[in-house]
């Protein structure tokens, strides 16, 4: 175990003897981390930690890319599925030597390796297996701002449960969180996806004692042509009061909130929604963002949505990404068929 690892792994036990459990804490029953091979020991730290507030099951997870049958013809020596086999089974002993480190925390960790598409793979387990959360290291590419590759991208797409994405660099605790809500769709759907999202960021905030910021956009649409054909003052008048109905609601959907030591700092902007989320991310300086990522229901696969999309592009912080009510994950109906 490195001396990174040890020192956190002392801070889980001494967590485990004075924490203060939170509704967050209690949400997450049966954790799924998505270890690979790259180092992770702050995403094994966080899963463990989460696992034993919950009294939850973890379960350690990797998969490996199947073996082309080519490779396996231009050698004598071993079949290519006795190559995936000797492969899965070195994955599965590094897997079991990192989860032995934290036997002491008496948690059960359970350890898994899977062969194909690891996004795919990691989609049929939580369908499988029931999860109800996706811990995940982000590594894409690391010399520009874009760090999520695409098996965090897949996950937002189509991964039912919460996804958990932290970058390669974190350590310790948040303290700076961003929950992003829409508050211009007023449909059930949206509302309890915002009500999610900001009970997951307030409960973050007062577990790591971060401060949390709540941003919500605003805009109207094709504003100039209706400047043109109703004039400029019928069209100021009705912005104030669409932007008058949005503030209520945001203060409605706050007010469970407000009563806490250190209430939220609200960002109510006009604009385009994934760029003024950006900024304030950037204004803030923000470790955690908590976000919605699909913008419509129904559809199996259908896509993230386009904000969430551009939001993703060049922000900078860990993402806990929340599905709304009613989605359905294009796996299961791929695991259904055939």
């Amino acid at each position: 175990m490195s001396l990174a690892c040890v020192g956190a792994f002392r801070d889980i036990r001494e967590h485990r003897e004075g924490s203060v459990e939170t509704n967050f804490m209690k949400r997450f029953k049966n954790i799924l981390l998505y270890a690979g091979m790259e180092q992770n020991d702050a995403a094994v730290n966080r899963a463990v930690k989460l696992a034993m507030e919950n009294r939850a099951l973890l379960t350690m997870m990797d998969v490996v890319k199947p073996i082309p049958r080519a490779l396996g013809m231009m050698t004598d020596v071993v079949e290519t599925d006795e190559m995936q086999r000797l492969v899965a089974k070195d994955h599965r002993e590094k897997l079991l030597k990192i989860a032995a480190d934290y036997s002491d925390t008496g948690i059960n960790i359970e350890v898994l390796v899977g062969c194909g598409d690891p996004a795919t793979e990691i989609v049929r387990q939580v369908l499988a297996q029931g999860h109800d959360l996706v811990i995940k290291t982000v590594n894409g590419d690391s010399e520009g701002r874009r760090i999520f590759g695409s098996i965090a991208r897949s996950l937002l797409r189509i991964c039912p449960c919460p996804v958990w994405l932290l970058k390669p660099e974190i350590h310790g605790e948040f303290d700076v969180v961003l929950a992003a809500v829409d508050m211009e769709d007023e449909d059930e759907t949206h509302s309890s996806l915002n009500r999610d999202i900001l009970e997951l960021g307030h409960s973050i905030a007062q577990r790591e004692n971060a401060k949390l910021h709540i941003v919500s956009v605003w805009d109207v649409w094709m504003e100039q042509s209706l400047r043109r054909r109703a004039g400029d003052d019928e069209i100021d008048a009705a912005l104030a009061v669409h932007e008058a109905n949005i503030r209520q609601r945001l203060d409605q959907f706050l007010r469970p909130f407000q009563a806490t030591h250190d209430s939220p700092q609200v960002h109510l902007r006009r604009g385009s929604a994934a760029s003024q989320v950006r900024s304030v991310a950037d204004e803030i300086e923000a470790d955690l963002m908590v976000m919605g990522t699909v913008c419509r229901t129904g559809a199996a696969g259908f896509l993230i949505g386009n904000t969430a999309e551009t939001v993703l592009s060049d922000i900078t912080c860990s993402i806990l990404a929340l599905k709304p009510m009613g989605f359905v994950s294009p796996i299961e109906l791929a695991a259904s068929t055939g």
